[in-house]
């Protein structure tokens, strides 16, 4: 989020007995590109400690979100220089929908047995991976920004193509710049996704990873928030309830505050 604030392949991805051995996230550099379709790995440190012939191996990397996934692979001996390129979006993974994640593989290229395998990694830039509230660029029509919360928690999908009525683009990166530093959209559209998104964080934080972080923030944030907030999993209740949404606001009003949006919004206005 902002800089202030903090596939399925049936060949490799099948269940097995063999045991795997897990590739540290530190043996690895990697880069993904601004549209989320290309991820590059620069180096993979784990090949110099790994004591096997690299004939018959490959190096995969199966990608997927809600509705599609991909298999990208190259046979390891074939590597010879470093850094290498596998682009998703031109191999099913074009618009993503919901949160998006990769996994590296070494597997055996006739057996498609998997000698080793990172974690599931969320398919982000490696600096925005601890953000809370994930980003993604994504066509929605007219709109600037539109907030989704699924199972793996918020997304805040950024407009990739608005096209006026005249027919002319507004630049993606116009558009990012906007949910990054305008003050009238943080003192606007965000109070309004805090609301909602603290709302489901309070219905599922006892359930949830994700809303127990953000219910963690939200008490960093503003000390002893819903303390006093009797929990209930009524999303109904909650909104027609006044001493909840009271503390919905203080949390909008802090956010503002800490970061000092109504007094940017104040002097680009006095500009």
């Amino acid at each position: 989020m902002n800089k202030q604030f903090s596939f399925k392949s049936s060949g490799v991805t099948s269940t097995d007995p063999f045991n795997k051995e897990k590739i540290p996230l530190n043996k690895i550099d990697w880069e993904v590109d601004n549209e989320l379709k290309i991820v590059k790995i620069n180096s993979l440190s784990f090949l110099r400690e790994f004591e096997r012939d690299f004939s018959g191996l490959n190096l995969g990397i199966y990608a997927y979100d809600s509705s599609n996934d991909s298999l990208l692979h190259m046979p390891i001996d074939k590597i010879l220089k470093w850094p290498i390129e596998f682009n998703f979006g031109k191999n099913g993974l074009e618009e993503l929908s919901g949160s998006a994640f990769f996994r590296i593989y070494i597997f055996e290229t006739q057996s498609k047995k998997i000698i080793a395998t990172t974690t599931d990694i969320k398919l982000l830039k490696k600096e925005d991976l601890e953000n809370l509230l994930e980003v993604r660029p994504r066509k929605i029509g007219k709109r600037i920004a539109l907030l989704q919360i699924n199972h793996t928690g918020p997304i805040l999908f950024y407009n990739k193509e608005l096209i006026t009525f005249q027919g002319n683009k507004i630049n993606q990166r116009l558009i990012f710049s906007i949910i990054e530093e305008d003050p009238i959209f943080f003192c606007s559209f965000y109070p309004m996704a805090l609301d909602q998104i603290f709302t489901q964080a309070f219905v599922h934080q006892k359930q949830k990873p994700w809303a127990r972080d953000w219910i963690q923030w939200g008490k960093d944030l503003v000390p002893g928030v819903f303390l006093d907030i009797e929990f209930t999993d009524d999303i109904t209740k909650l909104n027609s309830d006044s001493e909840f949404q009271d503390e919905l606001g203080r949390l909008s009003d802090a956010f503002i505050k800490q970061f000092k949006f109504d007094e940017k919004l104040f002097k680009s206005k006095m500009k």
